[in-house]
């Protein structure tokens, strides 16, 4: 669930990624509460000048902290040329609005020492609507929810540029919208990180083969977009979220899932083993997750002329051409199903793959269950009989639909 925000944490850097102590003298609550949310991983923030005027605005100047690295990596510096905090408004229940926050001149810049540096800038970002929660001590694992993902009606950023090891890639920007509620954690976000620019010369250090310029492919590009919309149910939340990797010529990969009963408090140990730098317990989590279920889950590619390009490299691989490649698809894959021992799953899927080959438009794998499936009894299946799991999880498999 945290993953869609990392960039949004990036964007809004000084809400998540400084510490000083809670409500010090001179420093003003909702900003005892920005630096307060990471104070975990032991950063040390510094700053040029923190002012504040007669209507509770706040500006920060020249924001810099250092998070050290973990087993001897390399540490992680964060510098923000300006943070304004508009709209300030007072604690209510655990939370401060603010109406606005806006940072220019954003860089994180990972120095690894021999050569191989990461640097991230973003010139300018901004959160309208920004729904700040308090740390606390010891949270409940309803706190520890609340707190693993940033609340802010909208956020945005202009471009966004990636340098490593040499070489740049570079995108148009992030966006996300949230319409939720910050008492609960109910809501529903959506996100885009808009045309990721990836250079020819990026392309060929990953491919040396030349593979990708050979199907007609120097620079790419591609979108990320996806979403979820959160549940809560008392100490246990559910959601519905999806995500698309979508490349300009190539095609796009979409992954859906959705789930319900999660338990709070296995959110809270995840957070507590990483804060205090260890495993999971599993032991203590495993029993919570058991009544974990899942109503649908889905696996989609639509094609936008990448599959007729490369039919023909691995038919050449194969040894034949391509219309002998085709036309003897369904039956290599017949044999390879027969293990499942579920003729009519063998079918739909050498149908669905005989279909998509001669046509490619869309592939699908799909599991919808008649009603969801708990993880404990995903866990009784009997892996001798893999046609009844089919069955009780409802999966199928189509094309061009």
């Amino acid at each position: 669930m945290k993953s869609p925000f990392i960039l949004a944490t990036f964007v809004l850097m000084a809400t998540t990624s400084i510490t000083l102590p809670a409500y010090a003298e001179g420093v003003p609550p909702v900003v005892s509460a920005l630096f307060k949310n990471w104070e975990a991983i032991k950063v040390t923030p510094t700053y040029d000048k923190l002012t504040t005027d007669s209507s509770g605005n706040v500006t920060i100047s020249k924001l810099s902290a250092i998070v050290p690295g973990k087993d001897a990596g390399p540490e992680v510096k964060f510098t923000v040329g300006e943070i304004v905090l508009d709209g300030v408004g007072a604690e209510q229940n655990g939370v401060i609005e603010v109406g606005s926050i806006k940072a220019t001149n954003s860089r994180v810049e990972m120095d690894s020492g021999d050569g191989k540096d990461f640097i991230v800038e973003m010139p300018s970002a901004s959160a309208e609507g920004v729904h700040l929660r308090l740390a606390v001590d010891n949270p409940t694992p309803q706190q520890a929810f609340l707190s693993t993902y940033s609340m802010a009606n909208k956020v945005s950023s202009g471009s966004i540029k990636i340098t490593a090891m040499g070489q740049t890639i570079t995108s148009d920007g992030y966006d996300m919208t949230w319409d939720g509620d910050a008492t609960t954690g109910d809501g529903k976000f959506d996100f885009k990180l808009k045309n990721i620019a990836v250079p020819a010369t990026v392309i060929a250090s990953m491919d040396p083969t030349g593979q990708m310029k050979q199907l007609g492919y120097g620079d790419i590009s591609f979108d990320v977009t996806g979403g979820a919309d959160i549940k809560v149910n008392g100490d246990k939340f559910g959601f519905s979220s999806n995500i698309s990797y979508a490349g300009k010529d190539i095609g796009a990969f979409k992954i859906a899932l959705d789930a319900n009963e999660v338990p709070m408090a296995a959110v809270a140990e995840l957070q507590k083993s990483q804060k205090e730098q260890r495993p999971p317990d599993m032991t203590a989590l495993m029993p919570q997750l058991m009544n974990v279920s899942f109503g649908s889950f889905q696996l989609r590619f639509e094609d936008a002329s990448i599959t007729r390009k490369v039919l023909p490299v691995i038919a050449k691989m194969q040894g034949m051409d391509e219309a002998t490649m085709v036309a003897n698809a369904g039956a290599i894959v017949q044999v390879g199903l027969m293990q499942l021992k579920s003729q009519a799953f063998t079918d739909q899927v050498v149908g669905a793959v005989n279909a998509f080959l001669k046509d490619p438009k869309s592939f699908t794998v799909s599991m919808k269950p008649a009603q969801p499936v708990a993880v404990q009894n995903v866990m009784t299946l009997n892996p001798a009989d893999p046609a009844a799991a089919i069955t009780m999880l409802g999966v199928s498999v189509s094309a061009n639909d």
